[in-house]
C-alpha cells in the first residue's frame, strides 16, 4: 500500500480536471490527478466537437443566459447559469492564449482538427499547461471509495487496474471530475469509462444527485460500418432528406421543421428516429440521410474537410445511415457556486455535477462549463485548505476500504469475469426501458432487472484487478442507471431530455428538480423541490 499526499486530489483527467489543476497550482498548491486511463485521453473531453458556447459580438451575456435556461426548461438553478456565462469568456480568452487554435463563431468558439472533433486540440493545449505548472499524473488508477470521517473528505482509495498496486491518497482537498455515465447505455457515442463513476462515490458519501431523469440524446450519429459513433456535423441535417425504408420523409412526418434540425429540434428528431426504430421502419437499427442531391457549394467547410467528408461516410454516392445515441447526462452531484458539495473539503466540477443544464444542455454548453467550474472548483479547494497532518486512523481507513473494496473480491480459481456480460446487460436494458422513449411500465421494470444485475454483479469474485476494475465499472453503471430509472419514474410529464409516452405534455406543476440519496445501497427519491430562477 502507497500513502501519496497532495494539496488538492482531482480524480479525472478530462477539461474539468485539468483546468482544476491549472489553478491549483497557480495559487502555490500542489496537484495530482488520478485518472483509471491516460490523462486528456480516452474521455468525452478528448472525443468532443470542440465547440465552446460564450458570449461575444452581438451574441450577448443575455443572450446566453436566456438560451440555456430555455434549454434546460427553466430547472436550471439560476446561481450557476450566471456564475457560467459570466465567466466562460475570459476563461475561453485564455484557452487561446494557452495555444488553442479555433475560431469565433455566432454563438462561441469553435475548433476543429482534421477528424472533425476538436477534443484533441483541447486536451494536448492543457495537458501541455499541466505539465509545464509541475501538476502530477497518475495514471490507470481506479478510486473505488472516498474517505471521509466527520462530515469532512480527507482523502481516497484506489488501485492501478493492471498492477493491482494500492494506493490510499490523503489530500486536503479532493475533486471529483469524473465526468458523466453516458456510456452506460448500449448505443452511445461516449468515452467507453463514463459509467458514472463520480456520482457513486457522491452517493455512497451520502451526498443527492440532481436531475438524473435528464439524459440527452443525440441523433445524427454515423451508423455505418467503420465509422460507428460518428456525430455528422449539424448542418448536414438541414440540407439532405432523412428518410426511413419505406420512403418516407421524416421531417414532414413529425413536423420537424425548426433548423438546425441537430440542435433547435435536437429531443424531438431523436424521438422521431427512435419511434421509427420501434415501428421497425428503420434498416439494421439505422435511418437515412440522404445528400446526393444537395449541391456541393452548400456543404460547410473547407474544400480539403468536404474531400475528408466524402470519404469517410461517402455522402456524395450513397445515402448515409444514421441512429440517435446517449450523448451526456445533465444530472449529477448539487454544488454551490465555488464548486463546494454537502461535504468539507470534496469539491465536484464537469458532467459529474448536476444543476447547471437543467431538462438539456444547449450545444456547446458542455465544454465551457466544465472549463469555467474546474476553475471555479479548484481555486475554492486552495482556498479551503485546512492542515492534513494523518489522523490517526487514516491508514485504518484505507486498510479497511481495501480489504472490502480489493481484497474480499478475489478468488483465485475464479472464472473469467462476467463484467462485460453484465455490462452489455444493463446497456440493452436501459436503452429500451429508461432511453429516448419510457413509459411506466417499462421504467418499473427496468428497476426490477437492475437490482438484479447489481446482485449478481456484487456476487462477482475475480482473479485479476482488471477484471475488478470491470465489475465495479457495472457496478457504477448499474447504480447510475437506477439513479436515472427512479428519478424518471417520479417525473410525470414530458420535458426536456425526458419524454414519457404516458405522460406525453409538459406541465407546470411539475417546474420542480428532483434529488436522489443512497438508501439501503439504492438510490431513492430524496426530495423534489420546486425550480427557483
Amino acid at each position: 500500500m502507497q500513502i501519496i499526499d497532495a494539496d488538492v486530489l482531482i480524480i479525472g483527467g478530462g477539461i474539468a480536471g485539468l483546468r482544476a489543476a491549472i489553478e491549483v497550482t497557480r495559487k502555490g498548491k500542489n496537484a495530482l490527478i488520478v485518472s483509471k486511463s491516460s490523462v486528456g485521453k480516452a474521455n468525452n473531453t478528448y472525443l468532443a466537437g470542440g465547440l465552446f458556447t460564450v458570449s461575444h459580438g452581438n451574441f450577448n451575456r443575455d443572450a446566453h443566459l436566456e438560451k440555456t435556461l430555455s434549454s434546460g426548461g427553466h430547472l436550471n438553478r439560476r446561481s450557476l447559469v450566471d456564475k457560467f456565462v459570466n465567466e466562460a469568456p475570459p476563461m475561453v480568452a485564455e484557452l487561446q492564449e494557452l495555444g488553442l487554435k479555433g475560431k469565433f463563431i455566432l454563438t462561441g468558439f469553435a475548433t476543429r482538427g482534421a477528424s472533425f472533433i476538436g477534443g484533441p486540440r483541447i486536451s494536448s493545449v492543457l495537458v501541455a499547461a499541466c505539465r509545464k505548472e509541475g501538476v502530477r499524473f497518475l495514471e490507470g488508477v481506479m478510486v473505488t471509495d472516498l474517505l471521509v470521517k466527520d462530515g469532512a473528505c480527507l482523502g481516497a482509495f484506489g488501485f492501478h487496474n493492471r498492477t493491482g498496486d494500492l494506493f490510499g491518497f490523503r489530500a486536503g482537498a479532493v475533486l471529483l471530475a469524473t465526468g458523466g455515465a453516458g456510456a452506460i447505455y448500449s448505443e452511445h457515442d461516449n468515452a467507453p469509462g463514463m459509467t458514472g463513476d463520480g456520482y457513486v462515490l457522491g452517493l455512497r458519501a451520502s451526498l443527492e444527485l440532481i436531475d438524473m431523469e435528464f439524459v440527452q440524446f443525440y441523433p445524427l450519429v454515423y451508423a455505418g460500418t467503420g465509422k460507428a459513433r460518428m456525430i455528422i456535423p449539424a448542418a448536414l441535417g438541414d440540407l439532405g432528406e432523412i428518410k426511413n425504408r419505406l420512403g418516407e420523409d421524416l421531417k414532414e412526418k413529425y413536423a420537424l421543421h425548426d433548423k438546425p434540425i441537430a440542435i433547435v429540434s435536437r429531443d424531438r428528431f431523436a424521438q422521431a428516429l427512435y419511434s421509427e426504430i420501434r415501428l421497425g421502419n428503420d434498416v439494421d437499427g439505422a435511418l437515412f440521410l440522404d445528400l446526393r442531391k444537395t449541391d456541393d457549394a452548400m456543404i460547410p467547410g473547407s474544400a480539403g474537410l468536404k474531400a475528408r467528408l466524402k470519404k469517410m461516410i461517402s455522402y456524395d454516392r450513397t445515402p448515409v445511415r444514421i441512429a440517435p445515441v446517449s450523448h451526456h447526462t445533465m444530472g449529477g452531484l448539487v454544488i454551490d457556486v465555488e464548486g463546494h458539495t454537502g461535504i468539507e473539503n470534496l469539491f465536484a466540477a464537469g458532467e459529474v455535477v448536476g444543476g447547471i443544464h437543467g431538462a438539456n444542455r444547449m450545444g456547446g454548453n458542455a465544454l465551457s462549463e466544465a472549463l469555467v467550474f474546474g476553475a471555479v472548483a479548484g481555486g475554492s479547494a486552495v482556498e479551503g485548505l485546512v492542515s492534513y497532518k494523518t489522523p490517526p486512523d487514516i491508514k485504518t481507513m484505507v486498510n479497511g476500504h481495501a480489504e472490502r473494496s480489493f481484497h474480499a473480491r478475489f478468488d483465485r480459481n475464479a472464472n473469467a469475469s462476467a463484467g462485460p456480460h453484465l455490462m452489455k446487460q444493463i446497456g440493452k436494458l436501459v436503452w429500451k426501458k429508461t432511453g429516448i422513449l419510457r413509459n411506466g411500465t417499462s421504467l418499473k421494470e427496468a428497476l426490477a432487472t437492475i437490482e438484479d444485475i447489481l446482485k449478481e454483479a456484487g456476487e462477482q469474485r475475480v482473479s485479476n484487478p482488471w477484471e475488478l476494475s470491470k465489475i465495479i465499472e457495472c457496478t457504477h453503471a448499474a447504480i447510475s442507471a437506477y439513479a436515472i430509472t427512479v428519478s424518471a419514474l417520479e417525473r410525470t410529464e414530458s420535458r426536456g431530455s425526458h419524454y414519457r409516452d404516458d405522460y406525453p405534455f409538459e406541465d407546470e406543476s411539475w417546474k420542480k428538480n428532483i434529488h436522489v440519496k443512497m438508501s439501503e445501497g439504492l438510490p431513492g427519491i430524496s426530495r423534489v423541490v420546486a425550480s427557483v430562477e
